[in-house]
This record gives structure tokens, sequence and C-alpha cells, in this order.
């Protein structure tokens, strides 16, 4: 698991794939949103955004997000991406996730390590 901070930028890297050859493809509206949840409640943090494409790479894509300084800290956030096969229209939707820990946590855990 990948640790950010308030005020991090959290890059996720997406890669798509052709279900049948395994080659990267480029998708229709690639498109990723993020979240993360209070109990059962899913809360969106980030909604539906276009992906940016990587250049000269057929099929990746990345989703940048400055986490705020008002982001709950000690969550999990999952970011969700979605795409559609330029040929057969099926969607395929991919996940990363990462933690946003406050500032004291990492310095007391670098102390910790210090030891």
């Amino acid at each position: 698991m990948r640790f950010f901070q308030r005020g991090e930028v959290a890059d996720s890297k997406f890669v798509f794939l052709d279900s049948k050859t395994l080659e990267p493809i480029d998708v229709i509206n690639a498109v990723y949103y993020i979240v993360h949840y209070n109990g059962p409640n899913e809360i969106v943090d980030v909604a539906t955004t276009a992906l940016t494409k990587v250049t000269g790479q057929t099929g990746h894509y990345i989703a940048n997000w400055t986490i705020p300084g008002t982001a709950p800290e000690n969550e999990t956030y999952f970011v969700y991406a979605s795409g559609r096969h330029p040929t057969d229209n099926t969607l395929t939707t991919l996940e990363d996730f990462y933690r946003v820990l406050s500032a004291s946590f990492l310095t007391e855990a670098g102390a910790a390590e210090d030891v």
C-alpha cells in the first residue's frame, strides 16, 4: 500500500489491456473517480473525471489528485478507472488504492524506525 499526506499529489497509473490479446489498448471514454468509505457509506472525493493519456504509451493513463487539507486522515482511498473497448464497446474497470496518513503518524513511524 502507498501512503500520502494532505497536500501531496497522489498519482495512479492504469494500463488497459485487450481481453483476448492482453496487449495494451487505447480505450474510449477513459475516466476515473475517487472514493473512501465511512462504514457502509461511499463518500465521493473526486467525481468522474477524464484520465490523462500518457504520451506515446498505448493504453497507459494517469489520474492525479492533490489531496486537500480537509481530506479525512487514516482512511483508505480507492481510485476507480474505466474505459470502453474501441471495437466491442465492453467496459473495463480497474482499481488502485492508497491511504492518507497524518504527518504526525509518519513522523512517529520514522522515529520508531530509527531506534
